[in-house]
């Protein structure tokens, strides 16, 4: 080989061999800190690790579509030749039916971004022959977004960076959306227009058999509505879960409620017919999947009425359902983005330069963690692994894995700083990351302090004050109970500067002394900002707070030891 071409062939070894270490580095500095295995005094039952045996929704046959401009202007003519109508019918077409081909998450984003879209992994005109827990088309990897199908208005402004398919021209008379003020057409009076999509429905053949042995089954009109709920195994009943996007679709019709604290929605719209309900596990700043890649939905049924669902059985102790699972993750990360959360930083947000934050709900219990470079590789900002736990700590372990990633909202510069003290130099060196060394000790405490701290203030007040139960203790007493030398790490100290409770008096010599009291979550937090060692981090309480107490910082953070 000439030695030109040898010169060449080396110089592209050692750029894939740098490319390689710096991209390893990267995965490193972006990490954060992991949430370890519950360690708790209470006995706690843990059901088996079960496989993933995630299951993808199986279509059926493609259906004849009754809104297509071209078998609603064959019903009008039908209606025409009957006599049953009495002007020129003007089909024009209304809507389009577009299947969208992002190939990122960020064009997946500018997609979600739209509060117009109501967009579905599914194909709105395939029956479901078998239903599962997600679906992602064999058309496309699995490291990309599957098409996403929607429902838009004629004249839509599509967006020109995002590939996509127009499928079908559409005539939708019979929308009777709230925020519209109701149906509104120059077509034709309400009375002929249900006739029209009666007509087009018995053409397609898509009329429900009830409906063929009784033509007045459809008459009066329905408002989609009901109450979703979770166990939950502190308060011992089913309790409302907020924040939940419910959808009732029939055919491209979608329309769309939030529930409330207690649980309850109702639907923005009217049906005549039967309306397929489903949840789709996302809000605009986050999104849970089901597993690894597969977006976590509920599909539930297709009916006429109120849909209540209570997720999770009474009869277990542990969490061991998987719409279960995703509600309480759903809850924690609802209360951390859209509650007041004491007045905290908010975890990453969505906009134009930054995705929505993924959550993997993985059937395993294992160590959680957040890593923000994850989604490099189409991968989650947050893999959780609390499975087979009590429903109190699959909230709170999201809370902890939120509160990694506000951090590095706080001050980038010094998470990250302190990240690569913790992980990244140990982890990269011959040591390993099981022998960090003093400074990667006393940078992981800091890390993982904070995040219990944050767990804490969120899980105490979801129990004691929302639900009223004021004797619930959390872990060990809300940290109380953990002696000073079985954990270095996930340490009491935060909570210990708000609370009033010294653990060496009652307790004794093993646990940590703690004269400090008084602090809130959110001064805590401010002193974050430029903290990047455990001992900066309380030299900035003191310097940027008044507090009586504050003569005992330095005693309490010697509780524990590099």
């Amino acid at each position: 080989m000439p030695q030109y071409h040898l010169n060449l062939l080396i110089m592209d070894q050692r750029k894939m061999y740098w490319a390689i270490v710096k991209m390893a580095i990267l995965l490193l500095v972006l990490a954060s800190c992991e949430k370890e295995v519950v360690q708790t005094n209470d006995p706690q039952p843990i059901a088996k690790e079960q496989p993933d045996t995630l299951r993808m929704i199986k279509l059926g046959k493609k259906l004849e579509n009754p809104y297509s401009v071209k078998n609603m202007r064959k019903a009008w003519q039908i209606l025409e030749e009957k006599s049953k109508v009495s002007k020129e019918g003007e089909i024009e077409t209304t809507h389009w039916y577009v299947k969208f081909k992002p190939k990122t998450e960020e064009e997946l984003s500018i997609l979600k971004a739209d509060s117009t879209l109501t967009l579905y992994n599914t194909p709105l005109d395939f029956e479901i022959d078998e239903s599962g827990d997600f679906y992602h088309d064999p058309e496309v990897s699995i490291d990309q977004p599957t098409y996403q199908y929607a429902s838009v208005r004629f004249g839509y402004s599509l967006p020109k960076d995002i590939e996509y398919e127009l499928l079908e021209e559409l005539f939708i008379p019979d929308e009777e959306v709230d925020l519209e003020g109701g149906m509104k057409t120059n077509f034709a009076s309400k009375q002929v227009i249900y006739q029209l999509v009666d007509e087009s429905l018995r053409l397609t053949g898509n009329l429900d058999d009830e409906e063929i042995e009784n033509p007045l089954a459809s008459k009066s009109r329905w408002r989609p509505s009901g109450t979703i709920r979770v166990y939950d195994h502190v308060v011992n009943d089913y309790v409302g879960v907020s924040g939940v996007k419910v959808r009732a679709r029939r055919w491209f019709t979608t329309y769309r409620g939030f529930t409330n604290r207690k649980g309850k929605y109702t639907c923005n719209g009217r049906f005549r017919r039967k309306a397929n309900y489903s949840i789709k596990w996302d809000r605009y700043e986050f999104s849970i999947r089901s597993g690894t890649y597969g977006q976590a939905m509920l599909n539930g049924p297709k009916k006429r009425g109120d849909w209540n669902v209570n997720l999770g059985r009474s009869s277990s102790k542990v969490v061991n359902d998987r719409q279960q699972y995703y509600a309480l993750i759903h809850q924690g990360a609802m209360d951390y983005y859209y509650g007041s959360r004491f007045g905290l930083t908010s975890p990453p947000r969505n906009s134009f330069f930054k995705r929505q934050l993924k959550i993997a709900a993985q059937l395993k219990n294992d160590r959680s963690s957040y890593v923000k470079a994850r989604r490099i590789w189409f991968g989650n900002d947050i893999s959780l692994m609390e499975w087979g736990l009590r429903s109190d700590f699959v909230y709170a372990t999201i809370v902890h894995e939120l509160a990694h990633a506000a951090h590095r909202e706080v001050d980038k510069n010094a998470y990250n700083a302190v990240v690569w003290d913790a992980w990244s130099g140990p982890c990269t060196s011959f040591n390993g990351c099981s022998n960090p060394g003093p400074t990667g000790k006393n940078r992981r405490r800091l890390l993982e302090t904070w995040a219990s701290t944050v767990e804490v203030t969120f899980v105490l007040h979801r129990y004691r004050k929302y639900f009223n139960k004021p004797n619930y203790g959390y872990i060990n007493e809300a940290l109380q109970l953990q002696k000073t030398k079985d954990e270095p790490y996930y340490t009491s100290a935060g909570y210990d500067m708000i609370d009033g409770v010294n653990q060496r008096n009652i307790y004794g010599s093993h646990y940590p002394i703690d004269r400090v009291q008084g602090y809130t979550v959110k001064q805590l937090e401010g002193a974050l900002v430029g903290a990047k060692s455990w001992n900066q981090w309380r030299d900035n309480i003191k310097k940027r707070y008044n507090n009586a107490t504050e003569k005992y910082l330095d005693e309490l953070f010697n509780n524990w030891k590099d």
